[in-house]
């Protein structure tokens, strides 16, 4: 599987709520980072972590969120995703990196309109 199809994955496995599909396409050192100004912001390890401290956590902070993916860019193994973001009634775009490698995504960092986000927070 092809970097671009391991991220396009997981973004397919997170939009339909399958978190045990998701898990599997993580590398065991899988890293995802989400700046420490946001809610929830922190260095995650691995997809337990990141599902569970993260993932199940943001329709606390934003009970309407969505994710939408607009397209896949990839560079190697580096994979952006460019997004809509819909979330405390705002809409706004992203940009997210993934490294995948052997078939496991192993990084993720958002590059998202954090203003609008922590405004839309709860």
């Amino acid at each position: 599987m092809s970097s671009l199809e391991v991220i396009q994955g997981t973004y397919a496995a997170f939009g339909e709520g399958d978190m045990e599909k998701l898990a599997s396409l993580f590398a065991d050192d899988w890293v995802g980072t989400v700046p420490d100004h946001m809610p929830n912001g922190r260095v995650y390890h691995g997809a337990s972590d990141f599902i569970q401290n993260f993932l199940a956590k943001l329709t606390e902070v934003w009970p309407d969120f969505g994710l939408e993916p607009i397209g896949f860019y990839e560079s190697g193994d580096t994979v952006f995703m460019h997004g809509k973001i819909t979330a405390g009634g705002k809409t706004t775009e992203t940009i997210h990196m993934c490294v995948a490698k052997d078939g496991k995504a192993v990084s993720w960092q958002p590059f998202d309109d954090t203003h609008s986000l922590i405004s839309a927070a709860s």
